[in-house]
């Protein structure tokens, strides 16, 4: 079959849900920091209901003094929209430097001038909605009583949007954490996941011959002598090859016949992918040989064709028994097929990446069909980027003009595969801690403020006989019930929103109960610790101040 594709997707790979999903924390992030900003633009104009109830004796219309506070509402949006862009600058060089190399065209990402004017869109848009509020609140306030010299205090529509907003913020902050502990757990998962083989103290190299060059027969003699170099590198214990490293995503297969079991097409026929080894190589790597013997030097042209399979082969086409001795072809159809015998089942290797499970795969011994593409792999014990300049000697002392296409330790390799999982990771982290640390201060700075307001109630209370404890269980009542509330709506919204994140997990289902439970517990326990503080300032309150309090 032939698939037509465009070439964007190609290039950008599976990075676009990643890219929709951070779309959406980063505007959570601003709901919640919105909402952090009109609740303080509402205690601060309550505060200052004397200046107003004093500016409308003096003549000022409401309007007027709406309109007043709706231009400095959008002025602090516009200002901080431009020192957004500043921060941007210095964010996109953090990003740049922090993101994996194989994140698809990272060097593309700048502002330019449609980043210039979304931004200054959205400014203005926050100032607009998130000023409407603290603006219009103007013209509920009763201007006599702040004259009579009576304290200012909120209304209860101020009162009431400002725990709304509260508990908001806990909600979406709650969404956010539940989708970054997700992620972590999936991330934390991938990286038990076993591949098969042992990373560390490895070096590849990885060459391709010039097949008008090397025919099959000197493709293999020069291998041998390289090989036989760079197993004489000091620090090196023992040396393999491959035509397709693992977890590199590239690979080669296709259909086959097995001995009595005839098909028709290829369609019919099983599959399987196809690597050619060197000898040592599955000793080199670290992969357990399961049944049967490895490659020996008695597998080379003229004798009997050896194949290896590994444990998902043997138990997908040969079930409850032992394949060693079975016999299978590439030759499928009417073909007059070429029978090649199983001699031994590897463990099973992954090939494209952590996240895909291990394929069934056929592994042919080099010596019987030599390849022009081959990597390399030593297994040191020392540091193997250490031998990358001496390894890269070992080819050219083999042939001066062939050059090394590149070296890498398969510690990196292995990084790689999970290098853009582990950056969405921290960026939805790092995005679930930033709004977890507005909604907390947006709680501490709700009951904050309710203390200062209720300063003279307290004083009364304890005067007339209440315990501190009574003060303290006051105000944390009151933050407890709102975190709830949050708590509750923000439940709600991470079983809904935590759907679009089935594309960036693994092996962790999106309305994991650990991961909601857990992460609902730390919310509310972190709620606590900010109402606390205001609760136990309360409940030290000197009530002879608190009675005198204005």
């Amino acid at each position: 079959t032939v698939r037509v594709e465009p070439l964007l997707n190609q290039v950008v790979g599976d990075i676009r849900p990643a890219l929709w999903v951070f779309l959406a924390a980063i505007s959570l992030v601003l709901l919640v920091a919105c909402a952090n900003v009109t609740n303080l633009l509402l205690a601060r104009s309550t505060i200052r209901q004397r200046e107003m109830a004093l500016r409308t004796s003096l003549g000022a219309s409401r309007s007027r003094l709406v309109r007043q506070l709706f231009t400095e509402s959008l002025l602090l949006a516009v200002g901080g929209g431009a020192f957004g862009i500043l921060l941007a600058y210095g964010g996109i060089l953090l990003l740049t430097t922090l993101s994996p190399d194989n994140l698809p065209r990272i060097g593309d990402v700048a502002i330019d001038g449609r980043v210039l004017a979304y931004t200054a869109v959205v400014s203005v848009l926050t100032g607009i909605i998130f000023g409407l509020a603290p603006s219009l609140g103007v013209a509920l306030v009763d201007v006599s009583q702040p004259l009579k010299g009576q304290r200012s205090t909120p209304t209860p529509k101020h009162s009431g949007l400002r725990s709304t907003l509260v508990v908001s913020e806990v909600a979406l902050s709650l969404a956010l954490l539940i989708g970054a502990g997700l992620m972590l757990k999936s991330f934390v998962r991938m990286e038990r996941v076993d591949p098969g083989f042992r990373a560390d103290k490895v070096l590849t190299v990885w060459t391709i011959l010039s097949e008008a060059k090397y025919a099959p027969q000197k493709r293999a003699a020069f291998y041998q002598q390289a090989w036989q170099r760079i197993q004489a590198l000091p620090g090196v214990k023992s040396v393999g090859a491959i035509d397709n490293l693992p977890l590199s995503g590239v690979h080669g297969g296709g259909p086959f016949t097995i001995e009595g079991h005839p098909t028709t097409s290829d369609a019919d026929a099983p599959a399987a992918y196809r690597c050619v080894v060197s000898l040592n190589y599955f000793q080199t790597m670290s992969i357990p040989l399961l049944q049967g013997r490895e490659f020996t030097e008695h597998d080379r042209d003229g004798s009997p064709t050896a194949l290896i399979i590994n444990e998902t082969a043997a138990r997908r086409y040969w079930p409850a028994q032992n394949p060693v001795g079975s016999r299978l072809s590439f030759t499928t159809g009417r073909t007059q097929p070429t029978w090649l015998e199983i001699v031994g089942v590897v463990k099973d290797v992954l090939h494209d990446g952590l996240e895909s499970p291990a394929k069934p795969t056929i592994y042919l011994t080099f010596l019987q069909s030599p390849q022009a593409f081959m990597v390399t792999v030593a297994r040191t014990d020392v540091d193997p980027a250490s031998l990358s300049p001496a390894a890269r000697g070992a080819i050219a002392a083999v042939d001066k003009d062939q050059p090394v296409l590149m070296t890498r330790t398969m510690a990196d390799i292995y990084s790689d595969a999970v290098a853009q999982r582990r950056f969405n990771t921290a960026l939805i982290v790092a995005f679930g801690a930033l709004a977890l640390l507005l909604a907390m201060v947006g709680i501490y700075g709700l009951m904050a403020f309710a203390v200062t307001q209720r300063t003279h109630e307290i004083g009364v209370r304890i005067a007339l006989g209440a315990q501190r404890w009574d003060v303290l269980k006051l105000v944390l009542g009151r933050g407890l019930r709102l975190a709830l509330l949050g708590i509750v709506f923000g439940l709600a919204a991470a079983f809904f929103l935590t759907r679009f994140l089935s594309k960036l997990l693994f092996n962790v289902p999106q309305t994991d109960p650990a991961t909601f439970i857990v992460v609902s517990l730390c919310l509310g326990g972190i709620a606590l610790l900010a109402s606390y503080i205001p609760a136990r300032r309360a409940m030290r309150a000197d009530p002879m101040l608190a009675l005198r309090y204005e």
